[in-house]
């Protein structure tokens, strides 16, 4: 048992860093979330990170030049985007409130967590 938990946090802890390195490379608000921030994950399962920063640009475009690790998937938002999705509680919502910072250049991860967990019922 004990084999299986050491594997298991070598997991978690291997999508952790493939996240930071994506956090690292923007400036925003970064958020693990999916089953490695809620606990749920296996062996092929892919990291979800989401930005939210000062994008202008349509959503195809916003992440043409981030060199994104394999097996890691990224959504990109604005502000105002985010904020919409947590008011209407779409599911994306109910994994930011569950979610791991990463970083928080744009100091809306309390806000954002405290607004998505209105949604959790």
């Amino acid at each position: 048992m004990e084999r299986i938990i050491k594997w298991r946090e070598e997991l978690r802890n291997r999508a952790l860093e493939l996240a930071r390195q994506v956090a690292d490379k923007v400036r925003g608000t970064v958020f693990l979330v999916g089953s490695y921030a809620r606990g749920d994950f296996a062996e092929d399962s892919d990291v979800d990170v989401v930005i939210i920063g000062s994008f202008n640009e349509p959503p195809h475009r916003r992440l043409l030049d981030l060199d994104i690790p394999p097996n890691v998937e990224v959504l990109a938002f604005n502000v105002n985007e985010i904020m919409r999705i947590i008011d209407r509680c779409y599911p994306l919502a109910l994994d930011l409130a569950i979610g791991v910072v990463l970083r928080d250049d744009l100091g809306i991860s309390g806000e954002l967590v405290n607004r998505a967990r209105r949604c959790l019922g």
